[in-house]
């Protein structure tokens, strides 16, 4: 059985400090894009056990760890006997920001659902990818939304608009829990708010929408790869109507209507050894 396992952009992201915990709350703004992994899964005779390799080197450790743990997951709760091998063929980076891992854990439960013939609630699977990973619940509805990362809350709202993607994606890895940790020593959330971006998404132009777009992780982010700065600044010179740095990685977008300009800088972006992906969103 081949699946494909997509990305998903962050378009804005808000930060709370709860005073009662002391910990990060995180709310995006998603949209989940055509740019995404290819997964192949197969039955095996054996009981051994469920074996996951990747058919090429884009291997960033950690997204190995999810998929494991999302079979080992899947067998104690539903205790069927068949084994499967899973191969990956990577396409979207890990560690940028895309949601790569969480993704593919997510196709491969829905995968070895069907395959192991197991008639899955929406709720068992809710209740699944809760226990795998804070992002999986997420690609279970893969749709725009607002995503709360701590209560894995999904809100769908319908995005008016449909923009050629550019993604502009750094060499540079840097993790998920590294940017909150340096956020919590040094960042500082800002006063916008993610209903102002999902109501422009609503009813706004795509412009309307770049005005209002933000990320709380932004400047955290930059310390971290000051190339970036240049990178935004340049969209901006160039007049790109919406664009910014998507969630916590290393990765830049622009949302335009104009594709033979998000074309232009794709050629000058590569040419400067960016890692550059042309895309659609997923309505």
């Amino acid at each position: 059985m081949i699946v494909t396992a997509n990305a998903r952009l962050s378009i804005s992201v808000k930060t709370t400090l709860n005073p009662l915990t002391n910990a990060l709350e995180i709310k995006s703004v998603v949209l989940p894009i055509e740019f995404s992994d290819t997964i192949t899964i197969d039955g095996f005779n054996t009981a051994f056990m469920d074996i996951v390799h990747y058919t090429n080197k884009a291997l960033h450790v950690k997204e190995k760890r999810i998929i494991d743990e999302a079979l080992i997951k899947m067998r104690d709760k539903f205790d069927y006997k068949q084994n499967f091998s899973v191969k990956i063929h990577k396409n979207i980076p890990t560690g940028h920001g895309l949601g790569s891992g969480a993704s593919d854990a997510t196709s491969v439960i829905k995968a070895v659902a069907h395959l192991a013939k197991l008639k899955l609630t929406p709720e068992q699977y809710y209740d699944l990818a809760v226990n795998v990973g804070k992002d999986v619940p997420y690609f279970l509805v893969n749709k725009p939304a607002v995503y709360d990362l701590n209560k894995q809350e999904v809100i769908p709202f319908k995005f008016k608009h449909n923009p050629y993607v550019l993604l502009i994606i750094h060499s540079d890895i840097y993790e998920k829990e590294n940017v909150v940790k340096d956020f919590m020593d040094y960042g500082e959330s800002l006063p916008k708010q993610l209903a102002n971006v999902v109501e422009v998404a609503e009813k706004g132009s795509l412009r309307e929408l770049g005005s209002v777009l933000f990320n709380d992780f932004s400047e955290t982010i930059i310390k971290y790869t000051p190339a970036l700065r240049a990178v935004l600044n340049d969209l901006k010179q160039l007049n790109i109507e919406a664009y910014g740095i998507a969630g916590t990685g290393n990765t830049i977008f622009a949302l335009s209507d104009n594709r033979n300009l998000l074309r232009f800088i794709n050629d000058k972006y590569r040419k400067l050894n960016y890692q550059t992906v042309m895309t659609r969103v997923i309505k």
